[in-house]
């Protein structure tokens, strides 16, 4: 069995199917496992450059973690709460900024509970769930008639979440996000900004691909696959090729393109990959100098727009964490280019570095994580799922649950992996 693509969801699939007694090859283009997930050193301490954060509604990721026998680090709430109305700045606590967020919030995801009624089956009332589908995050904010802080707040929030324009982004990724963390606007947050593995995403990704054996090849880009009803045969750039009675796809929605299959895929899912998913933001660490303060501050239309306070440090300074809808207009190697974006959205401190992965431009993600465009659920979700002959696909862009997070890709790793395992016997 081949897998080919070394994040959370290949390395999940290639470790059930060795469980399960196949012999495994994993091909992975980078010169490291985990994707989208990086954990990598910065200015003596490590960063996580991609998905960081886990909670234990995410009950795949929770498992594993539970497994591992990880640490979970809870992270400090903001002290103080900044905003952007009109282009004038707004200073109070973070609650009573949250109680401006909710009142919009609320009404954006209005009827979510009958569209998905069961998060983790996001088909399930596809019908209820379609007239959301249609809709991009800025044609449903049109739709609510908040007032003017409330839209700015609400948009910076819903910029920070779909890492992308509000007008390419699907509504549904607010609504999914949203029922999977309960119903709760308060828990939405929570998942998405809180709790981190204690020793990173590599002490996770390491759990995972330790528990069975299976050969790992890095820096080894996939050009081509061929498939039959009998078997696989994959093609590396450099003309390498192995053969199996079974392969995994696990790359990114963006990244499938550059892979040729033949024969072609089925319709449905050349139609996926041409529409690709939408995220194409940054996440942006900040060594500043000010105030020792916990921030948080939210600007709509900024580089970095959701600003938070990751860790105060012994000597004053600071590490903020910044989330931007577009990677392609910010530069965190120009220090100027950071110090004047900064005073626009968190005036009076002083930037000493910075530091970001462009995920855009890297090409075996081209973007972050999964936000996917107007009409995914409706007409390539399940596309994506099936398989071509002995070609299976898994990742976090394709879950059914946590689609962008860590514990969508490892649910599709596990699908995948035992699917394959028993394929790989017939």
């Amino acid at each position: 069995m081949i897998v080919i693509g070394g994040g959370f969801a290949g390395v999940t699939a290639a470790r059930e199917a060795a469980l399960r007694g196949c012999t495994v090859l994993l091909l992975e283009g980078r010169e490291r496992l985990g994707g989208r997930t990086w954990t990598a050193p910065w200015d003596g301490r490590s960063i996580e450059y991609g998905g960081a954060w886990v909670h234990w509604h995410q009950p795949h990721t929770f498992s594993e973690i539970t497994r591992a026998g990880l640490a979970l680090t809870l992270g400090d709430d903001g002290e103080r709460a900044g905003w952007y109305v009109d282009g004038q700045r707004r200073s109070a606590t973070l609650k009573e900024r949250d109680a401006i967020a909710q009142r919009g919030w609320d009404r954006f995801v209005e009827g979510v509970q009958e569209a998905l009624p069961m998060p983790h089956d996001p088909l399930h009332a596809i019908d209820k769930l379609a007239r959301f589908d249609r809709l991009t995050i800025a044609e449903r904010l049109d739709h609510l008639g908040l007032d003017v802080e409330e839209h700015d707040v609400l948009a910076a929030e819903l910029e920070s979440l779909a890492h992308a324009p509000l007008d390419d982004a699907g509504a549904v990724s607010v609504l999914r996000w949203h029922a999977l963390s309960g119903y709760s606007l308060a828990l939405t947050q929570f998942t998405g900004g809180r709790v981190t593995i204690a020793r990173g995403t590599r002490a996770l990704l390491h759990a995972i691909a330790s528990a069975a054996p299976f050969e790992q090849r890095l820096g080894v880009a996939v050009a081509a696959v061929t498939h039959s009803a009998n078997g696989v045969e994959v093609h590396t750039r450099t003309a390498d090729a192995f053969e199996a009675r079974v392969a995994v796809v696990a790359v990114p929605v963006n990244a499938l393109g550059a892979i040729t299959f033949s024969p072609e895929l089925s319709e449905g899912k050349r139609g996926a990959i041409a529409q690709g998913q939408a995220s194409r933001g940054i996440k942006i660490f900040i060594h500043a100098r000010g105030e020792p303060v916990l921030n948080n501050s939210l600007r709509p239309g900024h580089p970095f727009g959701h600003l938070s306070s990751d860790v105060l440090f012994d000597d004053g300074t600071q590490q903020l964490i910044g989330f931007g809808r577009d990677a392609s207009v910010c530069d965190a190697t120009d220090v100027t280019w950071v110090q004047r974006s900064l005073d626009d959205l968190l005036p009076g401190y002083e930037v000493i570095d910075a530091t970001a992965h462009d995920w855009l431009v890297d090409e075996f993600s081209r973007g972050t994580w999964a936000i996917h465009r107007p009409g995914w659920y409706e007409h390539h979700h399940h596309a994506m799922q099936l398989p071509e002959d002995r070609v299976l696909f898994a990742g976090s862009d394709i879950a059914n649950g946590w689609a962008g997070f860590i514990d969508g890709a490892i649910e599709t790793g596990l699908r995948a992996g035992a699917r394959a395992a028993a394929m790989a016997r017939t």
